[in-house]
Protein backbone atom coordinates (compact mmCIF):
# COMPACT_ATOMS: atom_id res chain seq x y z
CA UNK A 1 0.00 0.00 0.00
CA UNK A 2 1.29 3.32 -0.79
CA UNK A 3 0.26 7.38 -0.48
CA UNK A 4 -1.59 8.31 -3.35
CA UNK A 5 -0.27 11.35 -4.65
CA UNK A 6 -3.54 13.26 -6.15
CA UNK A 7 -5.74 13.46 -2.90
CA UNK A 8 -6.65 16.83 -0.55
CA UNK A 9 -6.82 16.40 3.08
CA UNK A 10 -10.82 17.54 4.24
CA UNK A 11 -11.92 17.78 7.60
CA UNK A 12 -12.96 15.10 10.35
CA UNK A 13 -10.58 12.68 8.40
CA UNK A 14 -11.98 12.88 5.17
CA UNK A 15 -10.25 13.37 2.11
CA UNK A 16 -11.03 14.19 -1.53
CA UNK A 17 -9.27 11.84 -4.21
CA UNK A 18 -8.33 14.17 -7.24
CA UNK A 19 -6.85 12.01 -9.42
CA UNK A 20 -10.79 11.23 -11.92
CA UNK A 21 -13.55 13.48 -12.88
CA UNK A 22 -15.25 12.05 -10.23
CA UNK A 23 -13.24 13.48 -7.56
CA UNK A 24 -14.72 11.09 -4.67
CA UNK A 25 -14.80 12.45 -1.26
CA UNK A 26 -13.62 9.46 0.85
CA UNK A 27 -14.62 9.35 4.57
CA UNK A 28 -12.34 7.19 6.66
CA UNK A 29 -11.67 3.09 5.82
CA UNK A 30 -13.53 3.96 2.95
CA UNK A 31 -12.84 3.60 -0.93
CA UNK A 32 -13.71 5.99 -3.94
CA UNK A 33 -15.13 4.42 -7.31
CA UNK A 34 -12.41 2.93 -8.38
CA UNK A 35 -12.49 0.80 -5.12
CA UNK A 36 -8.52 0.65 -5.07
CA UNK A 37 -7.97 4.32 -3.22
CA UNK A 38 -8.58 3.81 0.23
CA UNK A 39 -8.92 6.67 2.96
CA UNK A 40 -7.10 5.72 6.42
CA UNK A 41 -7.06 7.94 9.21
CA UNK A 42 -7.38 11.18 6.54
CA UNK A 43 -4.43 9.70 4.26
CA UNK A 44 -5.13 8.59 0.78
CA UNK A 45 -3.73 4.89 -0.32
CA UNK A 46 -3.34 3.70 -3.12
CA UNK A 47 -4.09 -0.25 -2.95
CA UNK A 48 -2.88 -1.38 -6.83
CA UNK A 49 0.03 1.31 -6.90
CA UNK A 50 2.88 -1.64 -7.35
CA UNK A 51 0.61 -5.12 -8.29
CA UNK A 52 0.17 -6.37 -12.16
CA UNK A 53 -3.02 -7.92 -12.54
CA UNK A 54 -2.75 -8.71 -16.24
CA UNK A 55 0.47 -8.53 -18.48
CA UNK A 56 0.69 -9.96 -22.15
CA UNK A 57 2.09 -9.24 -25.45
CA UNK A 58 -0.86 -9.24 -28.19
CA UNK A 59 -0.54 -8.19 -32.10
CA UNK A 60 -1.53 -4.60 -32.85
CA UNK A 61 -4.35 -5.66 -34.54
CA UNK A 62 -6.31 -6.68 -31.53
CA UNK A 63 -5.98 -3.15 -30.36
CA UNK A 64 -8.47 -0.02 -30.90
CA UNK A 65 -5.29 1.82 -32.61
CA UNK A 66 -4.45 -1.32 -34.83
CA UNK A 67 -3.73 0.86 -37.80
CA UNK A 68 -0.37 2.90 -35.90
CA UNK A 69 2.24 0.31 -37.16
CA UNK A 70 0.70 -2.86 -38.36
CA UNK A 71 1.87 -6.17 -37.68
CA UNK A 72 3.88 -4.95 -34.71
CA UNK A 73 3.46 -5.83 -31.48
CA UNK A 74 2.33 -4.20 -28.28
CA UNK A 75 2.84 -4.90 -24.40
CA UNK A 76 -0.55 -4.50 -22.18
CA UNK A 77 -0.19 -4.22 -18.78
CA UNK A 78 -3.44 -3.74 -16.38
CA UNK A 79 -3.74 -2.95 -12.53
CA UNK A 80 -6.93 -4.06 -10.67
CA UNK A 81 -9.21 -1.27 -10.42
CA UNK A 82 -11.62 1.34 -12.79
CA UNK A 83 -13.41 4.32 -12.50
CA UNK A 84 -15.88 3.20 -14.83
CA UNK A 85 -18.88 0.83 -14.78
CA UNK A 86 -19.26 -0.41 -18.07
CA UNK A 87 -22.04 -2.49 -19.58
CA UNK A 88 -20.28 -5.50 -21.20
CA UNK A 89 -16.66 -5.20 -20.15
CA UNK A 90 -14.38 -7.71 -21.06
CA UNK A 91 -12.29 -6.57 -18.89
CA UNK A 92 -14.72 -6.69 -15.67
CA UNK A 93 -13.11 -9.51 -13.86
CA UNK A 94 -9.75 -7.40 -13.24
CA UNK A 95 -11.45 -4.08 -13.87
CA UNK A 96 -13.83 -4.03 -10.93
CA UNK A 97 -11.70 -4.45 -7.92
CA UNK A 98 -12.08 -6.17 -5.01
CA UNK A 99 -9.79 -7.76 -2.55
CA UNK A 100 -9.62 -11.10 -3.79
CA UNK A 101 -8.41 -9.58 -6.72
CA UNK A 102 -5.88 -6.86 -5.30
CA UNK A 103 -4.07 -9.65 -3.50
CA UNK A 104 -4.20 -11.91 -6.62
CA UNK A 105 -1.49 -9.36 -8.74
CA UNK A 106 2.18 -9.89 -8.97
CA UNK A 107 4.25 -6.82 -7.12
CA UNK A 108 6.00 -5.30 -10.05
CA UNK A 109 8.56 -1.84 -9.74
CA UNK A 110 8.37 0.00 -13.15
CA UNK A 111 12.36 -1.49 -13.85
CA UNK A 112 10.62 -5.05 -13.42
CA UNK A 113 7.43 -3.75 -15.85
CA UNK A 114 10.40 -2.68 -18.53
CA UNK A 115 12.33 -5.30 -18.28
CA UNK A 116 9.74 -8.01 -19.21
CA UNK A 117 8.65 -6.32 -21.82
CA UNK A 118 11.97 -6.59 -23.73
Amino acid sequence: MKEALYYRKQPGNTVQCVLCPHNCVIKDGKTGICAVRLNKEGRLFSLNADRVIAAHVDPMEKKPLYHFHPGARTYSIAAAGCNFHCKNCQNHTISQANPSILNAGKTATADDILNSAK
